[in-house]
């Protein structure tokens, strides 16, 4: 896919894609402790809840899981984009999760999973953010460059300069 296509797929309505108003520092975890995947979901939704981006985490949980029974977010290479968009999610966010053991996650690829990106969508943001994010995220996944800086980065600053640098679209 080339720089124009994503320009494109990110800008939806006139809206612009700006990774730094989903995501901060605190909402990247460079050292998860979880072993499975429900521990990861979970781990990852606690942070949500320390800045009240949603009303429920519990709720939320639950959310991730049923879109998981459903059909698997393991990207492959390593990466997941579980997500939800539920009326429990305030604000539309990004978490991220980096594990130093692999985790089962029944990618598609059949591997497991270390890099996990968290969407959380608010319900009635479901057409657009939820859409503009996976899209870009999806189609920067599949770079191999782009996953190795990820992979490597070990400062959340890191994280966040990558997302902004790669995802987010300037309009002219």
């Amino acid at each position: 896919m080339k720089e124009n296509d994503y320009a494109q797929y990110n800008k939806m309505e006139g809206e612009v894609l700006e990774i730094k108003s989903l995501i901060n520092e605190e909402l990247i975890e460079l050292n998860l402790t979880a072993a499975t995947q429900t521990e990861v979901i979970s781990q990852l939704t606690s942070l949500l809840g320390q800045q009240g981006r949603i009303k429920s985490e519990s709720a939320f949980i639950e959310g991730v899981l049923e879109r998981e029974s459903e059909f698997s977010t393991g990207f492959g290479n390593g990466f997941a984009i579980p997500h939800c968009k539920s009326d429990n999610v305030k604000t539309a966010s990004i978490i991220i999760g980096k594990t130093a053991n692999g985790i089962e996650w029944n990618s598609l690829d059949e591997k497991p999973v270390n890099f996990i990106i968290m969407l959380a969508i608010p319900a009635d943001e479901g057409g657009t953010t939820h859409l503009q994010i996976l899209s870009a995220l999806s189609g920067k996944l599949m770079e191999d460059e782009f996953r190795d800086q990820l992979m490597n980065a070990a400062q959340p600053e890191q994280i966040l300069n990558l997302l902004d640098g790669s995802i987010t679209q300037k309009t002219n």
